[in-house]
């Protein structure tokens, strides 16, 4: 099969030129619109032309030009989470969109001002402050396949356990001390194998991969198994990444 020719960006963002590029673009029409910062290249060299960011202390908001049709695909961070995304044909609408973000709007205010811009339960949890026990009630409520319940309500009904963010990694069942991505990974993860339950250390524990721990005939003393090996200073996740906690096990 052809590939299709990629189509001319200056005749669906006449906006950039002949050889312009979005952070050109975009910084022009945020400093239009009266904001003070500066808008970055996307760290990705073939983004080059048609990505862009904005970077403060604990948001960003990325924009990526479409190349198919005009427009700008925007991505809205806080603390290692998507928050919200959008999309516009406007520059001027992702700038004013930018703007707010990076200026501390809450996401009923930035979605108030630019009706693009869509968020979820999770995000609002997250700018509640409890993201950890709403991210939990999802996996409790969950029909998802990859998600074994039996385990969810067993690490569920452990205390030190339920304080932690869980997340999957394939069918795997994680847990951070933190709720933004990139997570802590010096938790044991609980993985569903054959009716059986493997409890192993994160790859990055053994040069060869996942270090085992043992293997458990059911959630209970899989949670039991996690549960030993959690170390003393373990305590409940907090907002931000395993960045900002400092830790070098994060990935």
């Amino acid at each position: 099969m052809t590939s299709q020719p990629v189509p001319d960006l200056t005749s669906l963002y006449p906006e950039l030129g002949r050889d312009g590029t979005l952070q050109i673009a975009l910084q022009k029409a945020v400093d239009q619109a009266g904001y003070r910062f500066d808008v970055l290249l996307e760290r990705a060299p073939g983004w080059k032309r048609t990505g862009a960011r904005a970077d403060g202390d604990s948001r960003a908001t990325s924009v990526h030009l479409g190349i198919q049709d005009r427009c700008f695909v925007m991505s809205f961070w806080e603390g290692g989470v998507a928050m919200a995304k959008g999309t516009t044909t406007s520059l001027n609408e992702a700038a004013t969109a930018t703007g707010d973000w990076q200026s501390g709007a809450t996401l009923e205010d930035l979605q108030s001002a630019c009706p693009f811009v869509h968020y979820g339960p999770l995000a609002e949890a997250h700018e509640r402050g409890d993201a950890v026990e709403t991210m939990w009630t999802i996996y409790r409520q969950t029909a998802a396949s990859h998600v074994d319940q039996d385990l969810i309500e067993a690490c569920y009904a452990q205390p030190q356990l339920r304080a932690l963010f869980p997340f999957h990694s394939h069918r795997s069942l994680n847990f951070s001390r933190c709720t933004g991505f990139p997570y802590t990974h010096d938790v044991p993860v609980v993985t569903p194998v054959d009716g059986r339950y493997r409890v192993t250390w994160w790859e990055t524990r053994s040069p060869q991969g996942p270090a085992d721990i043992g293997e458990a005939d059911n959630p209970r003393d899989a949670v039991a198994l996690v549960v030993a090996h959690l170390s003393p200073e373990c305590g409940p996740a907090v907002a931000g990444t395993a960045n900002d906690l400092g830790k070098s096990n994060s990935t």
